[in-house]
Protein backbone atom coordinates (compact mmCIF):
# COMPACT_ATOMS: atom_id res chain seq x y z
CA UNK A 1 0.00 0.00 0.00
CA UNK A 2 0.85 3.28 -0.81
CA UNK A 3 2.52 5.16 2.41
CA UNK A 4 1.13 8.70 3.46
CA UNK A 5 3.53 9.14 5.96
CA UNK A 6 6.88 7.81 7.07
CA UNK A 7 9.15 8.81 9.78
CA UNK A 8 12.55 7.32 10.27
CA UNK A 9 14.97 7.77 13.24
CA UNK A 10 13.54 11.05 14.04
CA UNK A 11 15.12 13.07 16.89
CA UNK A 12 14.19 16.52 18.15
CA UNK A 13 15.97 18.34 20.68
CA UNK A 14 15.86 22.01 21.92
CA UNK A 15 17.87 23.51 24.29
CA UNK A 16 19.73 20.48 25.10
CA UNK A 17 16.55 18.17 26.04
CA UNK A 18 15.57 15.67 23.92
CA UNK A 19 11.50 16.08 22.73
CA UNK A 20 11.70 12.75 20.62
CA UNK A 21 14.39 10.05 20.08
CA UNK A 22 14.33 7.27 17.69
CA UNK A 23 10.57 8.10 16.27
CA UNK A 24 9.89 5.33 13.40
CA UNK A 25 6.17 5.46 12.38
CA UNK A 26 4.70 4.90 8.96
CA UNK A 27 1.11 5.09 7.60
CA UNK A 28 -0.71 3.92 4.86
CA UNK A 29 -3.15 4.86 2.31
CA UNK A 30 -6.34 3.01 3.69
CA UNK A 31 -4.97 3.02 7.57
CA UNK A 32 -6.32 6.04 10.04
CA UNK A 33 -4.14 6.27 13.11
CA UNK A 34 -4.88 7.24 16.89
CA UNK A 35 -2.10 9.08 18.53
CA UNK A 36 -2.32 8.33 22.56
CA UNK A 37 -0.17 8.81 25.41
CA UNK A 38 0.40 11.24 28.60
CA UNK A 39 1.05 14.95 28.98
CA UNK A 40 4.25 15.49 28.02
CA UNK A 41 4.97 12.40 25.74
CA UNK A 42 5.74 14.23 22.71
CA UNK A 43 2.39 14.56 20.53
CA UNK A 44 2.28 18.02 19.99
CA UNK A 45 5.75 17.61 18.89
CA UNK A 46 5.20 15.34 17.04
CA UNK A 47 2.10 16.85 14.84
CA UNK A 48 4.70 19.71 14.36
CA UNK A 49 6.98 17.24 12.07
CA UNK A 50 3.80 16.27 10.15
CA UNK A 51 2.87 20.12 9.32
CA UNK A 52 6.53 21.54 8.65
CA UNK A 53 5.95 23.68 12.41
CA UNK A 54 9.25 21.88 13.20
CA UNK A 55 12.29 20.27 12.55
CA UNK A 56 13.98 16.87 13.05
CA UNK A 57 17.25 17.36 14.68
CA UNK A 58 17.96 14.14 12.94
CA UNK A 59 16.17 11.08 10.99
CA UNK A 60 13.72 11.67 7.74
CA UNK A 61 9.95 12.83 7.78
CA UNK A 62 8.35 11.93 4.57
CA UNK A 63 4.26 13.48 4.00
CA UNK A 64 2.68 12.13 1.11
CA UNK A 65 6.04 11.52 -0.97
CA UNK A 66 7.48 15.04 0.14
CA UNK A 67 10.77 14.93 2.18
CA UNK A 68 11.00 17.73 4.85
CA UNK A 69 13.81 19.89 4.35
CA UNK A 70 13.65 19.20 0.92
CA UNK A 71 10.28 20.71 -0.28
CA UNK A 72 7.86 23.76 0.05
CA UNK A 73 5.93 23.35 3.30
CA UNK A 74 3.19 25.53 2.23
CA UNK A 75 2.39 23.60 -0.83
CA UNK A 76 2.97 20.93 1.91
CA UNK A 77 0.18 22.21 4.06
CA UNK A 78 -2.06 22.62 0.99
CA UNK A 79 -2.24 18.39 0.64
CA UNK A 80 -3.06 17.84 4.66
CA UNK A 81 -5.60 19.65 6.77
CA UNK A 82 -5.62 20.33 10.89
CA UNK A 83 -8.62 20.49 13.12
CA UNK A 84 -7.05 22.15 16.46
CA UNK A 85 -8.52 24.02 19.56
CA UNK A 86 -6.18 27.13 18.27
CA UNK A 87 -7.83 26.99 15.06
CA UNK A 88 -11.20 27.40 15.95
CA UNK A 89 -10.00 30.54 17.80
CA UNK A 90 -8.96 31.91 14.83
CA UNK A 91 -12.24 31.78 12.45
CA UNK A 92 -14.14 34.62 12.05
CA UNK A 93 -17.17 34.14 14.68
CA UNK A 94 -19.69 36.74 12.03
CA UNK A 95 -19.07 33.99 9.55
CA UNK A 96 -21.48 31.30 8.76
CA UNK A 97 -21.36 27.69 8.51
CA UNK A 98 -21.31 27.74 5.04
CA UNK A 99 -18.96 30.54 4.86
CA UNK A 100 -16.52 28.97 7.26
CA UNK A 101 -16.43 26.27 4.57
CA UNK A 102 -15.55 28.32 1.97
CA UNK A 103 -12.78 29.31 3.62
CA UNK A 104 -11.61 26.08 3.95
CA UNK A 105 -11.35 26.07 -0.07
CA UNK A 106 -9.19 29.10 0.06
CA UNK A 107 -6.75 28.52 2.51
CA UNK A 108 -7.90 31.46 4.96
CA UNK A 109 -9.62 31.74 8.55
CA UNK A 110 -12.02 35.03 7.04
CA UNK A 111 -13.61 35.27 3.45
CA UNK A 112 -13.08 37.97 1.01
CA UNK A 113 -15.09 37.90 -1.70
CA UNK A 114 -18.72 36.54 -2.70
CA UNK A 115 -18.05 32.48 -2.99
CA UNK A 116 -18.04 31.18 -6.46
CA UNK A 117 -20.65 28.47 -8.34
CA UNK A 118 -17.91 25.60 -7.93
CA UNK A 119 -17.05 26.69 -4.26
CA UNK A 120 -21.01 26.76 -3.15
CA UNK A 121 -21.49 23.45 -4.88
CA UNK A 122 -18.00 22.24 -3.10
CA UNK A 123 -19.63 23.65 0.41
CA UNK A 124 -23.43 21.70 -0.08
CA UNK A 125 -21.34 18.60 -0.90
CA UNK A 126 -18.67 19.02 2.13
CA UNK A 127 -22.22 19.75 4.42
CA UNK A 128 -24.09 16.86 3.05
CA UNK A 129 -21.67 14.12 3.43
CA UNK A 130 -20.45 15.54 6.63
CA UNK A 131 -23.84 16.22 7.80
CA UNK A 132 -22.99 19.44 8.52
CA UNK A 133 -25.88 20.99 6.39
CA UNK A 134 -27.88 22.12 9.44
CA UNK A 135 -25.46 24.10 10.30
CA UNK A 136 -24.79 26.00 7.21
CA UNK A 137 -27.15 29.65 7.50
CA UNK A 138 -25.88 29.74 11.54
CA UNK A 139 -22.88 31.79 12.59
CA UNK A 140 -19.73 30.54 13.61
CA UNK A 141 -20.46 32.24 16.90
CA UNK A 142 -23.52 30.96 18.05
CA UNK A 143 -22.62 27.69 17.31
CA UNK A 144 -22.03 25.11 20.25
CA UNK A 145 -18.65 23.92 20.56
CA UNK A 146 -19.41 20.61 18.96
CA UNK A 147 -21.27 22.24 16.28
CA UNK A 148 -18.11 24.10 15.48
CA UNK A 149 -15.39 21.22 15.93
CA UNK A 150 -17.75 19.58 12.78
CA UNK A 151 -18.19 22.42 10.68
CA UNK A 152 -13.99 22.61 10.97
CA UNK A 153 -13.91 19.07 10.00
CA UNK A 154 -16.11 20.32 6.94
CA UNK A 155 -13.58 22.91 6.31
CA UNK A 156 -11.01 20.78 6.38
CA UNK A 157 -12.04 18.85 3.58
CA UNK A 158 -12.72 21.38 0.98
CA UNK A 159 -9.10 21.29 0.01
CA UNK A 160 -9.42 17.10 -0.23
CA UNK A 161 -6.43 16.66 1.34
CA UNK A 162 -4.39 13.37 2.05
CA UNK A 163 -4.83 12.96 5.60
CA UNK A 164 -6.59 14.84 8.77
CA UNK A 165 -5.39 15.79 11.81
CA UNK A 166 -8.20 16.09 14.37
CA UNK A 167 -5.88 17.17 17.60
CA UNK A 168 -8.38 16.02 20.68
CA UNK A 169 -11.30 17.61 18.54
CA UNK A 170 -13.31 16.41 22.05
CA UNK A 171 -11.90 18.09 24.80
CA UNK A 172 -14.62 19.78 26.87
CA UNK A 173 -17.54 18.23 24.93
CA UNK A 174 -20.59 16.20 26.36
CA UNK A 175 -21.46 12.63 25.54
CA UNK A 176 -24.00 13.29 22.80
CA UNK A 177 -21.62 16.36 21.42
CA UNK A 178 -18.87 13.86 21.59
CA UNK A 179 -20.50 11.17 19.45
CA UNK A 180 -21.74 13.55 16.85
CA UNK A 181 -18.21 14.88 16.20
CA UNK A 182 -16.80 11.53 15.92
CA UNK A 183 -19.47 10.41 13.61
CA UNK A 184 -18.59 13.55 11.62
CA UNK A 185 -15.03 11.99 11.57
CA UNK A 186 -16.27 8.38 10.25
CA UNK A 187 -18.23 10.31 7.37
CA UNK A 188 -15.28 11.97 6.14
CA UNK A 189 -12.82 9.16 6.23
CA UNK A 190 -15.36 6.70 4.35
CA UNK A 191 -16.08 8.44 1.49
CA UNK A 192 -14.55 7.30 -1.63
CA UNK A 193 -10.90 9.33 -2.17
CA UNK A 194 -11.15 10.36 1.83
CA UNK A 195 -8.43 10.89 4.37
CA UNK A 196 -6.22 9.06 6.28
CA UNK A 197 -7.31 10.49 9.87
CA UNK A 198 -5.00 10.86 12.62
CA UNK A 199 -6.87 11.76 15.87
CA UNK A 200 -5.22 12.70 18.75
CA UNK A 201 -6.81 11.82 22.22
CA UNK A 202 -6.29 10.77 26.04
CA UNK A 203 -10.01 8.64 26.09
CA UNK A 204 -10.15 5.19 24.92
CA UNK A 205 -13.60 6.06 24.79
CA UNK A 206 -12.93 8.28 22.04
CA UNK A 207 -11.39 5.61 19.14
CA UNK A 208 -14.07 4.56 17.29
CA UNK A 209 -14.03 1.86 14.59
CA UNK A 210 -12.73 3.99 12.03
CA UNK A 211 -9.28 3.74 13.32
CA UNK A 212 -7.47 1.04 12.63
CA UNK A 213 -4.13 1.55 14.08
CA UNK A 214 -2.44 3.19 16.82
CA UNK A 215 0.94 4.96 18.11
CA UNK A 216 1.58 5.22 21.74
CA UNK A 217 4.35 7.68 22.38
CA UNK A 218 5.66 7.74 26.39
CA UNK A 219 8.52 10.70 27.26
CA UNK A 220 9.35 11.17 23.50
CA UNK A 221 9.62 7.58 22.37
CA UNK A 222 7.56 4.94 20.50
CA UNK A 223 6.05 2.81 23.46
CA UNK A 224 4.03 0.88 21.43
CA UNK A 225 2.59 0.83 17.83
CA UNK A 226 -0.04 -1.56 15.54
CA UNK A 227 -3.49 -2.15 14.99
CA UNK A 228 -5.33 -1.08 17.95
CA UNK A 229 -6.86 -4.30 19.53
CA UNK A 230 -2.83 -5.11 20.26
CA UNK A 231 -1.82 -2.13 21.41
CA UNK A 232 -5.20 -0.56 23.77
CA UNK A 233 -4.52 -3.68 26.19
CA UNK A 234 -4.53 -3.69 29.61
CA UNK A 235 -1.24 -4.59 30.34
CA UNK A 236 0.03 -2.07 27.69
CA UNK A 237 -1.90 0.67 29.23
CA UNK A 238 -1.03 -0.45 32.84
CA UNK A 239 2.43 -0.16 32.18
CA UNK A 240 2.03 3.16 30.30
CA UNK A 241 0.65 5.08 33.05
CA UNK A 242 1.79 3.54 36.04
CA UNK A 243 -1.14 2.36 37.21
CA UNK A 244 -3.35 -0.84 37.10
CA UNK A 245 -5.45 -0.18 34.20
CA UNK A 246 -8.22 -2.23 33.04
CA UNK A 247 -9.56 -1.91 29.18
CA UNK A 248 -12.59 -3.87 27.86
CA UNK A 249 -14.31 -3.45 24.20
CA UNK A 250 -17.84 -4.00 23.34
CA UNK A 251 -19.84 -3.26 20.37
CA UNK A 252 -17.23 -1.56 18.68
CA UNK A 253 -15.84 0.76 21.33
CA UNK A 254 -13.43 0.82 23.72
CA UNK A 255 -12.95 1.51 27.61
CA UNK A 256 -10.55 2.17 30.40
CA UNK A 257 -11.13 1.89 34.21
CA UNK A 258 -8.75 1.64 37.46
CA UNK A 259 -8.51 -2.03 39.21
Amino acid sequence: MTAVLELHGVDVERDGVRILAGVDWSISRGENWVLFGPNGSGKTTLLSLLTGYLWPTAGTVDVLSRRLGETDVFELRRLMAVVSDSLRGMINPDLTGFQVLVTGARGHLNLFGAPTDTESRQAAQTAEFTETSELLDKPFRIMSTGERQRILIGRALMIRPGFLILDEPCAGLDIAAREFVLRTAEHAAIQAGGPSVILTTHHVEEITPLFTHCLMLSRGRVFAQGRVAEVLRSGTLSELFGMDIHTSHRNGRWTASLL
